[in-house]
């Protein structure tokens, strides 16, 4: 929602926008109901715009095409959780949760496979290890951070047979 002034500052228009990024869609009451106080303009246009919907928690409104944006989640709905650089082939990101099985399944692959090691020295694995423990509780309580959390564990104890 939105209140455009005109170029002198004293005509009005209540603009009702949707709020979703790009979307170039608006309403704009009649003409008519410019008399109406701007917290009246907004309520007369939130209730006579057919189909938008409104959260109002962020004071946002949304067209009929994105009005799922302004209904909560589910109780048990858990919202997607995007990785920070890892992408899809179409370059979108991974969920997170999704990511973290790829991973643990490339270590059971590799296990199995075990046909070449790698060596770090103890000073890189002691390195990765407090970036994992950084990782972890970045993702605390996720996969991800849990799955780090098991590798730091890994090397600090590979670390600790080593001496």
């Amino acid at each position: 929602m939105s209140i455009h002034l005109s170029r002198g500052g004293t005509l009005r228009r209540v603009v009702l926008s949707c709020d979703v990024a790009g979307c170039p869609i608006q309403l704009e009451p009649p003409a008519i109901e410019a008399w109406r106080s701007d917290t009246d303009a907004r309520s007369w246009a939130r209730d006579h715009a057919v189909g938008w919907t409104s959260d109002p928690i962020r004071q946002t409104d949304y067209c009929p095409e994105h009005a799922r944006f302004s209904e909560a989640p589910a109780a048990d709905d858990i919202p997607a959780r995007p990785t920070a650089t890892v992408r899809d082939r179409s370059g979108n990101p991974l969920n997170r949760d999704d990511y973290t099985g790829r991973l643990r399944e490339q270590l059971v692959e590799g296990d199995r496979l075990t046909a070449r090691t790698l060596t770090l020295t103890a000073a890189q694995a002691a390195v990765t290890a407090r970036l994992l423990d950084e990782l972890a509780g970045v993702y605390r309580g996720e996969s991800l951070g849990a799955l780090a959390q098991e590798l730091s564990a890994l090397l600090e104890s590979r670390l600790r047979d080593r001496d």
